[in-house]
């Protein structure tokens, strides 16, 4: 593979109004800064439980031929977006996507980076960086960078339907699972449900991503082959040895207000019982591949637009690999930490279970990691939650959300939840509920 990188001066418009005006493969945006691919250079998929490995295969196998990388930022370069089914058993595959095109955007710097497949061994070719933009629509003129045409496409006028099951279906899901908590075979349970949005024409990806970065910019706004959506919840995000994590569990709709959902997350037994199974299985998923690993104490209460979640930044270094092995890759670090309490229950094997046989949905991409790697080992992958998938040729969003069930979870109020989580894509379609 040939690549190139240039340095971009600016952006006309800024980097949200370039996405509002694409047709982005891949995008992973928070608060005007990250991401953007454009195109396909390479691709592959992968199924089954062997489906972290073999992608990450796939990505230490390529050879590059471009400049050295020294002293950029990470995801300068470049860089493949990931989307991992959240089951091995599920139907769907997980991608990993290499852009022609790949945007990265820093609070100081901005890199361009075009990628071409090479000719043949040893192959010297240019990358026809021009060709490339063109493709796509770009213009870089004296280091600033445009769209050719400024106007968005339209987002179509969509309907909003049932998903798999109705809703009393969900309903009776949390009924069993609460049941099964107060059995005692299992601490929490995180059961999902889906609805979906029709329109008559495709659903245009670009300006749907920049209605959810301006709308929810304290997420990371996220697209990765069919799944996208804007998630408050970094599964791992590696730089070099340093690794990160966030953990969202417990959750309030923002119609208590600042003050009534702060008591209630902070206060409710419930709601902090919940957090603290979720922090605690993260650290003892990740306790083999990473060393000094410290949980930010108390959690923080994230204020987001449509929901208040109880939040646990999570930080520590990878270990040490062997002297003349290779370093650990940022997907394998990914499986380690999947999936957490967050988006599966306690304990894991016995909550997976039970999500099988009480949501009877195939939950796809929703809840499984998304986000980014690049050539050198650094990464940010995400929890796909807060988006939905495309199908039927674009122009239907499925809608997933999902809610973590203990002792004294209440059907109803938990329905509500997952409307609530529905949110930030209703309002990106333009549907309210």
């Amino acid at each position: 593979m040939r690549f190139c990188c240039v340095a971009v001066d600016r952006i006309h418009g800024g980097l949200v109004e370039l996405l509002a005006a694409a047709q982005p493969s891949g995008a992973w945006i928070r608060q005007e800064q990250g991401l953007l691919g454009l195109g396909v250079a390479a691709q592959t998929s992968a199924s089954g439980a062997d489906r972290f490995a073999d992608l990450a295969h796939w990505w230490d196998s390529l050879s590059w031929q471009g400049p050295s990388l020294n002293g950029l930022p990470a995801g300068a370069g470049p860089t493949a977006f990931s989307s991992i089914t959240y089951s091995s058993d599920s139907s769907s595959a997980s991608r990993l996507i290499l852009p022609e095109l790949i945007l990265a955007v820093t609070e100081q710097e901005t890199w361009l980076t075009g990628v071409a497949v090479s000719e043949g061994a040893g192959a010297e070719q240019e990358v026809p960086l021009d060709q490339l933009l063109q493709k796509h629509g770009l213009r870089l003129d004296d280091g600033a960078l445009s769209a050719l045409s400024a106007s968005p496409a339209a987002v179509p006028q969509a309907q909003l339907h049932a998903g798999t099951h109705p809703e009393q279906h969900y309903m009776d899901a949390v009924e069993a699972g609460v049941a099964a908590i107060g059995e005692r075979r299992l601490e929490k349970l995180v059961l999902a449900r889906d609805a979906v949005a029709a329109a008559e024409a495709p659903l245009p990806p670009g300006p749907l991503l920049a209605r959810l970065t301006r709308d929810y910019s304290d997420c990371w706004t996220y697209r990765a082959g069919d799944v996208l959506g804007a998630t408050p919840e970094m599964l791992v995000q590696v730089r070099g040895e340093e690794l990160f994590a966030r953990v969202l569990a417990g959750t309030v709709d923002r119609s208590l207000g600042e003050q009534g959902a702060r008591v209630q997350l902070v206060e409710n037994p419930k709601q902090r019982n919940e957090h603290t199974l979720a922090v605690e299985s993260l650290l003892e998923q990740l306790a083999p591949v990473s060393a000094q690993l410290r949980a930010q104490t108390p959690p923080a209460v994230l204020e987001l637009p449509n929901v208040y979640h109880l939040s646990t930044d999570v930080t520590g270094r990878l270990s040490t690999a062997e002297e003349g092995a290779e370093p650990i890759s940022p997907l394998l670090v990914a499986e380690r930490a999947h999936p957490t309490a967050a988006i599966c229950g306690t304990p894991t094997a016995t909550a997976a279970g039970l999500i099988g046989a009480l949501e009877d949905i195939d939950r796809g991409p929703f809840s499984g990691p998304v986000g980014w790697v690049d050539t050198r080992g650094n990464a940010d992958v995400g929890i796909a939650l807060r988006g939905g998938v495309l199908e039927d040729e674009d122009r239907q969003l499925r809608l997933y959300a999902g809610c973590g069930i203990v002792a004294g979870s209440e059907p109803a109020s938990e329905l509500a939840e997952t409307w609530a989580k529905m949110r930030p894509m209703l309002g990106a379609l333009g549907l309210k509920r």
